[in-house]
């Protein structure tokens, strides 16, 4: 793979596969949460620019086919959760721009940002490549949904006032090309905010080839001056880079960690006590993992 970024082929390692192989058949490919965080094969360097990215990696097209059939069922179980997680983002948001307006939602899923958004008066639309997903938004009746890849959609230039890609960009094989795309859609000084990891933060650098981020279907790692160059380069300007709180229900959190755990008694005692003395409908902030928004304004 050439760099994503800056298109150089000159890389060196910089973080080793964990796995061989990942399971095809896995149901839980392409999940919001999956068993395959730190689960990835070589992780490289670019000499020439630093931009760290997954080589070599999916083709396109077989990536567009596992995104179509992902599935999620758990996902609607845990809204209310993730009702809150967007809330706290889109306030970020206001802070640049306020409505009313028109917000793209790029990999809406099932639509819950865009419901969070249209409550505070936006006007909503969503892009979103999984049909399961996608139906489930459609029926909500809160914007229009999209089924296709953006830079296929013939959407009219300078239409929306703000875009947002949540988890998303990391997945992208040319992610420059997804921010040339937002551009010709964004009003000028329209705001672009994407949320991903960052591979310079402290628990990235602490874990190594065991930051759970590293997977088979993150492709891109940005650093802060890498997406800072990726931003400048494709015509926005940095405005914020804010840390990224995911708010969870206890239980959620807890059955997903007991999938994680080898010992039986251990996974046992785990999934006791997410369902009992009312724990499991709590809510829990999860940080310090080097998640962040990060918000830019094209000029």
């Amino acid at each position: 793979m050439d760099c994503p970024l800056c298109g150089a082929n000159n890389y060196r390692l910089r973080y080793p596969a964990t796995a061989s192989f990942v399971d095809e058949a896995n149901p839980n490919k392409g999940h919001c949460m999956n068993l395959d965080l730190s689960r990835h094969g070589d992780i490289v360097q670019c000499r020439q620019c630093s931009m760290v990215y997954n080589n070599p990696q999916p083709e396109p097209a077989e990536l567009l086919n596992i995104y179509k059939k992902v599935k999620d069922p758990l996902y609607l179980e845990e809204v209310q959760a993730r009702e809150r997680t967007f809330k706290r983002s889109l306030d970020q948001v206001h802070r640049f721009t306020k409505p009313p307006g028109k917000i793209l939602d790029v990999g809406c899923f099932t639509g819950t940002f865009m419901k969070v958004a249209a409550a505070e008066g936006w006007e909503v639309e969503g892009v979103e490549l999984s049909s399961w997903a996608a139906g489930i938004a459609r029926k909500s009746g809160i914007g229009t949904i999209y089924e296709h890849p953006l830079e296929q959609l013939s959407l009219p230039k300078n239409r929306f006032d703000v875009i947002t890609l949540w988890d998303v960009i990391e997945h992208l094989v040319q992610p420059v090309d997804m921010l040339k795309a937002v551009g010709s859609l964004l009003k000028p000084g329209g705001i672009l905010v994407f949320c991903t990891h960052m591979v310079d933060s402290m628990a990235a650098r602490l874990l190594g080839k065991r930051y759970p981020f590293f997977m088979e279907l993150h492709l891109v790692h940005f650093s802060r001056s890498t997406a800072m160059r990726m931003l400048n380069e494709q015509g926005y300007e940095l405005l914020d880079i804010k840390s990224h709180h995911r708010i969870v229900r206890i239980g959620y959190f807890l059955e997903e960690l007991s999938w994680r755990v080898k010992n039986a008694k251990v996974r046992s005692f785990i999934k006791k006590i997410s369902t009992g003395n009312g724990l499991a409908d709590r809510f829990i902030r999860i940080g310090l993992l080097g998640m962040v928004n990060v918000l830019s304004r094209k000029k």
